[in-house]
């Protein structure tokens, strides 16, 4: 497979998925699509910024600084090599989605935040676990607090498809 094509891969697979699952959600009753419309467009969006940033011209490098400006810096030698990178990228949208489906969104996200923290950003355990407490945190107030949205429970703890 060709280098310059690879960069681009778990963004497509972000963007393909997201795509996948709209149009799954608009098959739902109104009342239901919801908070899925609001996961899936938010994620669509984001996934098309991180196509849009992965191009190598002045508007996608211009992206790429405002979003995500260590994406610009030549990797360190102790990274992950990028297909180790590809595959953890894909795997973790995995994780998330079989997680959300079993689990719920209030165990997926933190699952998901502190595996990224831990095996992508390699950060200390105790400090994945902060940052997945508060992110997990505001989650729940967003969601359920502010949009007084329910959260999605789960297969094993009562939620259906």
């Amino acid at each position: 497979m060709r280098p310059d094509i690879v960069r681009f891969l778990p963004a497509a697979f972000c963007w393909l998925f997201a795509a996948a699952f709209l149009a799954m959600t608009y098959t739902l009753p109104a009342n239901a699509r919801a908070m899925p419309l609001l996961v899936g467009w938010g994620t669509l969006g984001l996934a098309t910024l991180d196509l849009a940033s992965r191009l190598r011209n002045k508007a996608g490098e211009a992206l790429m600084r405002a979003l995500n400006p260590a994406g610009l810096k030549p990797e360190p030698p102790d990274t992950i090599s990028g297909r180790y990178a590809l595959l953890i990228g894909i795997g973790l949208v995995v994780l998330l989605v079989t997680s959300f489906l079993l689990l719920g969104a209030l165990i997926a996200a933190p699952l998901l935040i502190f595996t990224a923290l831990m095996v992508g950003d390699r950060k200390q355990w105790k400090l994945s676990l902060a940052i997945t407490a508060g992110s997990t945190l505001v989650i729940w107030l967003l969601f359920a607090v502010l949009l007084r949205l329910q959260l999605y429970p789960g297969l094993l703890f009562g939620g259906s498809l």
